[in-house]
C-alpha cells in the first residue's frame, strides 16, 4: 500500500510560491513593496501531454466544449492557484478567458516557471 505525502512547503516550492501570490494579507506599511497575484502574468512549460477543454461560453456546456491535446513542454500561462492545491492552465496565450484544466500538480506538471510582471 502506497503512503500519502504529507502536502508541506518543503515538498511544494513552486505551488507555494504561487499560493503566496494568490492569497496575498492586506499589506501594512512596510510591505507595501510586496507584489500580488494580479502583478504578474505566470507561465511555465508543460511536463507531459494534457488535454485540454474548451467551452466556447454557450450552454449547454457539455455540447459547446471542444477538447484538443496540449503537448508536453508548451508554454502556457497559470490562471489559477486553487486552495485544494492544484493549479488551472491555460494554452490560449493571444486571448486567455479562463484555464482549461485543473487538477494541476504545480511542483510536477509544470516547470520552467516565468513571472512577468505586468506594467501598468
Amino acid at each position: 500500500m502506497e503512503q500519502e505525502r504529507e502536502f508541506t512547503r518543503e515538498l511544494n516550492p513552486n505551488f507555494f510560491k504561487l499560493w503566496d501570490l494568490k492569497c496575498v494579507q492586506k499589506w501594512r506599511d512596510e510591505q507595501k513593496h510586496l507584489k500580488d497575484w494580479y502583478s504578474f502574468e505566470i507561465y511555465a512549460k508543460t511536463t507531459k501531454d494534457l488535454e485540454m477543454n474548451v467551452w466556447n461560453g454557450t450552454h449547454p456546456v457539455a455540447e459547446n466544449t471542444t477538447k484538443h491535446i496540449c503537448k508536453a513542454g508548451t508554454r502556457v500561462m497559470v490562471w489559477m492557484v486553487s486552495r485544494f492545491g492544484d493549479v488551472g492552465v491555460t494554452d490560449n496565450l493571444e486571448n486567455p478567458k479562463g484555464y482549461n484544466v485543473r487538477g494541476l500538480d504545480a511542483d510536477v506538471d509544470l516547470t520552467d516557471y516565468e513571472f512577468l510582471e505586468r506594467v501598468s
